[in-house]
């Protein structure tokens, strides 16, 4: 019979649903072992049981729950049984009564076709209600499965569980389905310590850091982890702006894993082993660069006030203000030059020296600066200048641009000209050397075969820039037939040095360095010793008068202004010398008086003084014709003074006035020198002070070392200067105590007039000395470090007057009787020998300090900087004392070095005091030290007499029974 309702499709379609129907059944069949296993679980991780065990027990118990749970599945898969089509087709005969699927599938048992046609009604009757049957009776399937209801009370009891552990369910859950699975190997025990630690500079100290929590560091930090583990860790490390990484750091001797990560931008560091045992994530608070500024200085020009950046101010010096801050403080200020109009490739070379900054690595700061810039590298050429500020990380930003010309040092003499061309020549080239070709072995061959040696280093010359091979050139022929051209052999022999330097150099930094030697070799050619005073002044006049006559720029003049009136300070300084060196200086006066015989009326300080500010003052107000009359008339009144005798008056002052002439300047030149050097060391001991205490490497050292070499090159400068008194040559004869061998004129042996013990020459004297007077009393004391002469009265050139301690030395101290102990006065206005012997020690400090820092030995150079500023404040005192001797509120003591009394009394009688102990003891002292000089076979005849007359006085003089 045809179905042409479908009816085999819609049983089929019924067959379906009731296999699916039966799916239910099937799966609780299979799977309710694994179901109560993981709701027997569940129950004990929501209870909070699991909580309650030790870490490595929730472990186990977790890994046992896996286990059971693998089997579950396994033991599932293998009790599955997919339902089949008969079991669905007799769910469907359970449902509908007369079982229809059963029908469905019958035949008859007689095929007549009357049989047939009704089994074909009844069978699709049958199919119809199969069809149409609702609800399928799975009741039976599932009581068969589960008797027990397990199905409804185990989730019943997971529920209840969850019910109980309300929001804590999720982490209990958690907790038990990934537990720390490391603490089966001892994982849990590992222990992580943390710390950051922020750079010196920004004086923050280091922070203990907390695994989850979030920290702001400075930039540059540095994360300490250490990591005590049973295992190697990994440490991963997750920045902001940059790849994934991954540390592995290895045990140290203690069993512990460190490793240190510098924290340059936000980023999350986690410590794993056998999972994540540690999270910190680290915020970036930024170092901002410096900010730096010029400060305009309002200056007066030509009757106006202007705001300009940088000014020339006195003495050549660049003055200029300057602004910097910084959020943790500038350590470095350095003003930089470039070309104004730089050739192809030197748009990026600068020359930067150091500007000293007022305070130690301040966060903000205004100062003033008169800066020497005369030996920059760029000098005398117009510059594009720069401020650049450093912070402590060493980054740096610069200012804006400023134009400029830079000063260069004016040489009037034609060697030290020539010396500064060839040494600007050389600094002002800015290209490096040409690389060396392979072959080359930059020596030169001797000999052939078997017997070639290298003798010396073969030039570089050919490699080097057009500027080295220019300041070559230019040496060979300055040192072209050296006889006709040079009178002092140092210079020439500067000159072949600093050409062999350049020669042998491979770079251009070794080439550079010939600098030193053609500046040393520029100024001793310029100034020389003090007997070259009188040329260096006419030089000085000569290019003055050129200027005012062929119209200069008032820039110019006022430089040359400025070397002239050095020039003057520098020869009455000589002239001084001269005078002291050859008895014509006397008490009483301020200035140079006219010899004896010859009228006129001196030129003092004060008027000197006046005239040399006159002559400036026309020279800025433009009156040239006026000041050249002026120049000239000076340079009359200077000449007259070769042959007047100088006098000195005790506290520098003539008509109530008080004077500052050029000699007291130069003393106090002196004395400001010191102090600023003093400062200057301070300031570097402080940084010193600082790098040891940071642990500074040899590169911090290296740098403090080229400031301690400034700052001795400095003290090296101001030793050779003089200070207060240049020191003078061709003293012949001196003796101990500054006493002179003997006078101009004046034979061996012939007796000096006025010469009392401890100041007196060998073979000499002291003359009118009346019968029966006591020794000392034939004539007046004058002051400190002079006597009288003959009958009295002022000593006169060739009349064997002394000027006991006036020279640069003081040579060994004296007292009473020319005993050593007591100091010999020096001639107000001068540098004293102490004080030059105190600079002497400050330069071998500065020495060793450099080498210490060098060495990176920080300490070292903190002791030797100790001794050197010790050194310089003792100066500072012995310059001070000597300037309080021309105070014009000083009075003259009423006792002579010698201790006699000025009015020329003995002092005998009710002025003796009678010596204490301390005071023999001391005497005692003094005399052992006199026997045990002489007891040195080393000195020679007359330095013995001098101090056998010494210890005769001392011992006559020396009560018996000391």
């Amino acid at each position: 019979m045809a179905d042409g309702f479908g009816l085999k499709q819609m049983l089929d379609t019924r067959i379906a649903a009731a296999r699916r129907g039966l799916i239910g059944p099937a799966l609780l069949r299979a799977l309710w072992p694994l179901g109560l296993w993981v709701a027997a679980f569940m129950i004990f991780w929501l209870t909070g049981l699991n909580g309650m065990l030790p870490v490595e027990t929730q472990a186990l118990a977790s890994l046992v729950f896996y286990l059971g749970l693998a089997a579950g599945i396994w033991l599932g898969f293998k009790r599955w049984r997919k339902p089949s089509d008969d079991e669905a087709r007799d769910l469907i005969d359970a449902t509908v009564e007369g079982r229809p699927m059963s029908v469905w599938t019958d035949r008859p048992t007689k095929s007549d076709p009357l049989a047939w046609k009704l089994w074909t009604a009844h069978k699709d009757r049958m199919a119809k209600l199969a069809v149409d049957a609702k609800d399928f009776k799975y009741g039976t399937y599932w009581k068969r499965e589960d008797p027990a209801y397990l199905r409804i009370v185990v989730p019943a009891l997971v529920i209840g569980a969850g019910v109980f552990a309300l929001t804590n369910a999720p982490i209990r859950l958690l907790g038990g389905v990934a537990p720390d699975f490391g603490a089966l190997v001892g994982a849990n025990k590992l222990t992580v310590q943390a710390w950051v630690t922020p750079p010196i500079y920004t004086g923050e100290p280091p922070t203990e850091l907390t695994s989850g929590e979030v920290y702001t560091a400075p930039e540059g930090s540095e994360i300490t982890l250490r990591v005590s583990s049973p295992g190697a860790p990994t440490i991963t490390i997750d920045p902001e702006n940059k790849k994934h990484a991954e540390v592995h750091p290895g045990p140290g001797i203690d069993k512990v894993y460190e490793t240190r990560i510098v924290v340059d931008q936000p980023m999350t560091i986690r410590v794993h082993f056998w999972g994540s045992r540690a999270s910190y994530s680290l915020n970036i608070k930024p170092d901002r660069l410096p900010k730096v500024e010029f400060v305009p200085k309002e200056v007066e020009e030509n009757g106006k006030k202007l705001d300009k950046t940088i000014v020339l101010g006195q003495g050549d010096r660049t003055e200029f203000g300057y602004k910097v801050s910084d959020d943790y403080g500038v350590t470095k200020l350095e003003l930089g030059f470039r070309f104004a109009n730089p050739e192809k490739g030197a748009e990026d070379f600068v020359d930067l020296v150091p500007v000293q900054l007022n305070g130690f690595e301040p966060k903000e700061e205004t100062g003033q600066v008169a800066q020497d810039l005369v030996r920059a590298r760029l000098a005398g050429l117009d510059v594009k200048v720069i401020l650049r500020a450093y912070d402590a990380s060493g980054r740096y930003a610069d200012s804006k641009e400023i134009p400029y010309k830079l000063p260069e040092k004016i040489f009037l003499q034609p060697n030290a000209r020539a010396a500064q061309e060839i040494r600007a020549t050389l600094l002002r080239e800015w290209r490096a050397y040409a690389p060396p070709a392979p072959e080359d072995r930059a020596t030169l061959p001797r000999g052939s075969g078997i017997d070639a040696f290298d003798a010396a280093a073969a030039s570089r010359l050919i490699k080097a820039p057009k500027g080295v091979k220019q300041a070559v050139m230019m040496l060979d022929a300055l040192n072209y037939q050296p006889e006709d051209y040079f009178v002092d052999p140092v210079i020439f022999l500067g000159l072949v040095h600093a050409k062999e330097v350049i020669n042998a150099a491979r770079e251009k930094e070794t080439a550079d360095s010939a600098e030193e030697i053609l500046w040393q070799v520029a100024l001793r050619a310029e100034y020389g010793s003090l007997s070259d005073a009188e040329a260096a002044l006419e030089a000085a006049r000569q290019a003055l008068e050129n200027a005012l006559r062929n119209g200069a720029s008032p820039e110019d003049i006022k430089r040359l202004m400025d070397m002239y009136e050095k020039a003057v300070e520098d020869y009455l300084a000589a002239k001084m010398a001269d005078a002291i060196r050859n008895g014509k200086v006397t008490d009483g006066g301020n200035g140079p008086q006219p010899p004896p015989g010859q009228g006129g009326q001196p030129m003092n300080d004060d008027e000197l003084q006046r005239k040399l500010d006159a002559l400036r003052d026309l020279a800025a107000k433009g009156d040239k014709e006026a000041a050249r009359q002026l120049l000239a008339e000076l340079q009359q009144q200077m000449q007259a003074m070769k042959n007047m005798q100088l006098q000195i008056q005790r506290g520098g002052q003539q008509g109530g006035q008080q004077q500052n002439g050029p000699m007291q300047r130069a003393l106090n030149r002196a004395l400001q020198e010191t102090n600023r050097s003093l400062n200057n060391q301070r300031d570097l001991n402080d940084q010193t002070e600082q790098a040891q205490k940071q642990g500074a490497g040899r590169e911090k050292g290296q740098e403090l070392a080229e400031q301690q070499r400034k700052l001795r090159e400095d003290l090296e400068r101001q030793m050779q200067s003089g200070g207060g008194q240049p020191q003078q040559q061709g003293q012949q004869g001196q003796q101990p105590g500054g006493q002179q061998q003997g006078q101009q004129g004046q034979q061996p042996g012939q007796q000096g007039q006025g010469q009392q013990p401890g100041g007196q020459q060998p073979g000499q004297q002291g003359q009118g000395q009346q019968p029966g007077q006591r020794p000392g009393q034939g004539q007046q004391g004058q002051g400190p470090g002079q006597q009288q002469g003959q009958n009295g009265q002022p000593g006169q050139p060739g009349q064997g007057q002394q000027q006991g301690g006036m020279g640069n030395q003081r040579g060994p101290i004296t007292g009473p009787g020319g005993v050593p102990g007591a100091q010999n006065p020096n001639t107000p206005g001068q540098e004293t020998g102490r004080s030059r012997q105190l600079m002497a020690q400050a330069i071998e400090s500065a020495r060793r300090a450099e080498e210490a820092l060098r060495r990176g030995d920080f300490a070292a150079a903190r002791q030797a900087q100790q001794e050197l500023m010790g050194a310089l404040q003792n100066r500072s005192s012995e310059l001070a004392r000597a300037a309080n001797e021309i105070d014009p509120n000083a009075k003259n003591s009423e006792r002579d070095p010698m201790g006699r009394l000025n009015n020329g009394d003995g002092g005998y009688g009710e002025n003796v005091k009678v010596p204490e102990e301390l005071d023999r003891e001391r005497a005692r002292d003094i005399r052992d030290k006199i026997r045990e000089l002489l007891s040195d076979r080393t000195i020679g005849k007359e330095e013995r007499d001098y101090l056998n007359r010494l210890l005769n006085q001392f011992e006559t003089r020396t009560p018996a029974g000391q």
